[in-house]
């Protein structure tokens, strides 16, 4: 048999002084990048108006905060109540939108200062109203427009009358004189 000699590896000061130094720069660096973004992690969750942290809502409580956020009508709604009453309060806010299966949707709007509820009737001839170059309701063509709307609060109902017909639109239901249509859209929802 063969013998074989092993020396000993032997390793200079110079080496280990070299990796021992990457290993610290190595650390350094890590340690800053986890530094910063921790920072960048707390400043995302602090409230607007202080240095506190905020809550950060699940996205249940957030879809019911944008729901109840204001939200404005379409700015033909006012611009015709303003042709209406020009002492209308505009923008108006957005407080029922419904949209049918039956090409029908229905807006019911508060004055900016809350004095009173107007109903926006659109019957779709080309394009909902919200569409990219969406129709324009027109009075007496595809669109009825009346101030004095009452509202049943506890009901979430909405009503006006124009010529003897009652419009009355729910958050379910938009119901013209005794023809109920099903809701298909609604905002806020049901």
């Amino acid at each position: 048999m063969s013998r074989i000699d092993v020396e000993p590896v032997r390793e200079s000061g110079r080496t280990v002084t070299v990796v021992g130094l990457s290993l610290l720069i190595l650390t350094v660096i890590g340690a800053l990048f986890g530094y910063v973004l921790g920072l960048r992690d707390i400043d995302e969750n602090k409230s607007a108006s202080g240095d506190g942290p905020s809550a950060v809502p699940p996205a249940a409580a957030t879809s019911a905060a944008n729901a109840a956020r204001p939200r404005t009508c379409p700015q033909f709604v006012s611009a015709g109540a303003l042709k209406q009453d020009p002492g209308a309060s505009v923008p108006m806010q957005l407080v029922q939108y419904v949209r049918t299966g039956n090409n029908k949707e229905a807006w019911i709007c508060r004055e900016k200062d809350g004095s009173g509820l107007w109903y926006q009737g659109h019957d779709r001839i080309a394009n909902w109203a919200d569409e990219e170059g969406g129709e324009i309701p027109e009075e007496g063509r595809n669109g009825l427009l009346r101030p004095g709307a009452s509202e049943d609060a506890k009901s979430r109902s909405y009503s006006v009358t124009n010529d003897g017909t009652t419009y009355t639109v729910t958050p379910r239901s938009l119901v013209i004189g005794s023809k109920t249509y099903g809701v298909i859209q609604a905002y806020p929802p049901a």
